[in-house]
């Protein structure tokens, strides 16, 4: 059986909503699960999700073609998408 692969999004709103899904990260990543967090540059620096064994990859938050782009990259082949303020 493959690993079950998670996208998390995140636009970057509140400070609960990152800290929520750091929390989740680090939970389903030590549950064997592949997670990506998709949020702006500036999240990552506040939260660090990549200290939870998460990969992360920087979205802007702003939904122009490039970022719709990259958002649908990393959700391509996903089991779980899940979306955060």
């Amino acid at each position: 059986m493959s690993q079950l692969r998670t996208v998390q999004v995140l636009g970057g709103g509140s400070a609960g909503s990152s800290a929520h899904v750091g929390s989740l990260a680090a939970g389903l990543v030590a549950r064997g699960v592949q997670v990506t967090v998709c949020a702006p540059p500036a999240v990552d620096r506040a939260y660090d999700f990549t200290a939870t064994g998460a990969r992360f990859l920087p979205v802007p938050r702003r939904s122009d073609p490039a970022a719709v782009a990259a958002l649908r990259a990393a959700c391509t082949g996903a089991d779980v998408v899940h979306a955060h303020g």
